[in-house]
């Protein structure tokens, strides 16, 4: 977005049209028809786009960011908000002010403010820094700043940031290709008091440098982020999985189970995202008296269920050395058809299996789809309330 859009949503002009056209089906080419008949071109493309953004955001984040200002961009990069409350209220503990040096929108900072820190943004493009500044509203002082070239010093203050994977050629999974690069942003982390570094969820654990805590951060089935804290407070070394939903965290310090391979018993676990990323597959079997069930896959069985909000359980209904043709036959002659798949070192991907085994009628059963000694295998289960006990395999 250039800066003569930005100054024209943030104008009293721009926002009341904003708000005059709020409810407007979002559909993008029905919209574009109606603000042309009311609007010069400039104006009704600016209003358009931010309308379907705004209606994005609504979706996503709930009615609270529907009036936010927002590029494609600052949308796309924007944290979870629930996870960005719970960083704050951490932050708060060990500061009294923070800086985002990487601002965007704005989610994280205003988590920062309402947690009761003062709250400074720096946003080095200006139409950003426009839209943001609305977004902040008193909440927050905003500055067209680049944080490579501080005007602020962050020795006593909380500093946050969230490099942008995205660059002119594509979205990036190589850390010096982020912006600020990730060697740059380790470096200004340790210049603060306290510091957050986001990271992608799936970085290389191999990267992350030994005075940092990493925590990964989870809401329902998706991995929301990755995030490096270092200075005061930080735990140096601790890798912690975060369940927002359950309010529950699993650490690096937890006892770990001996990481010993054994046979399929009656229920079967499978590590929530947070879980694996974090390497804490082990202590998790710890906590569920469980064993791997393959040296190399985090899939782990026990004798009794032990309810966790850090893996899904199953019942164990039935085994197959797997065979496209034995699995069918197997699926009719109990009256089954594929539910869920799930699938950890296995060749085919669930939709192409599910297509190859054709059937659509009859019972669903998850099919866990994995290696169990060398061998391509099906474990055929069912899904395990959270709390009880399985019944005995059929």
């Amino acid at each position: 977005m250039d800066r003569e859009r930005a100054r024209y949503l943030v104008s009293p002009e721009g926002l009341e049209r904003l708000a005059s056209f709020d409810g407007l089906p979002p559909d993008p080419l029905t919209l574009q028809r109606t603000l042309r008949k009311e609007l010069p071109p400039p104006a009704a493309a600016a209003i358009g786009e931010q309308l379907v953004l705004r209606e994005r955001a609504r979706k996503r984040f709930g009615v609270a960011f529907a009036r936010w200002l927002w590029t494609a961009e600052t949308l796309e990069m924007a944290g979870y908000p629930p996870a960005a409350a719970r960083r704050a209220r951490r932050m708060a503990e060990v500061a009294d002010a923070v800086i985002d040096g990487t601002l965007g929108a704005g989610v994280d900072l205003a988590a920062c403010a309402d947690a009761g820190l003062r709250a400074i943004g720096f946003e080095r493009d200006g139409a950003r820094a426009l839209l943001a500044a609305h977004n902040l509203a008193q909440r927050a002082v905003v500055l067209q700043a680049d944080v490579l070239r501080p005007p602020a010093d962050f020795s006593g203050s909380a500093l946050l940031l969230d490099p942008s994977r995205r660059g002119a050629s594509g979205r990036s999974f190589e850390p010096s290709r982020f912006e600020p690069p990730w060697g740059a942003c380790l470096s200004l982390a340790r210049t603060a008091r306290t510091a957050v570094v986001k990271a992608p969820p799936g970085i290389d654990r191999r990267l992350l440098p030994a005075d940092a805590e990493a925590e990964w951060v989870q809401a329902g089935r998706s991995l929301r982020e990755a995030a490096l804290w270092l200075g005061e407070g930080a735990l140096c070394g601790l890798r912690r999985a975060v369940i927002l939903d359950a309010g529950a965290e699993l650490d690096s310090m937890a006892p770990a189970a001996d990481w010993r391979p054994g046979p399929l018993a009656d229920v079967l676990y499978d590590p929530e995202p947070a879980v694996t990323r974090a390497g804490l597959v082990a202590q998790l079997a710890a906590l569920v008296r469980g064993w791997p069930i393959e040296r190399d896959t985090a899939y782990l069985s026990g004798r009794a269920f032990e309810p966790s909000p850090f893996a899904r359980a199953f019942t164990v209904v039935d085994v197959l050395e797997f065979s496209v043709e034995r699995l069918r036959q197997h699926l009719r002659r109990r009256g089954w058809r594929l539910g869920e798949i799930l699938r950890r070192h296995f060749p085919l991907a669930p939709e192409e299996l599910r297509r190859l085994c054709g059937s659509s009628e009859g019972e669903p059963v998850v099919a866990v789809c994995t290696t169990v000694g060398g061998r391509r295998t099906v474990i055929l289960a069912r899904p395990l309330p959270s709390a009880g006990t399985p019944p005995a395999r059929q």
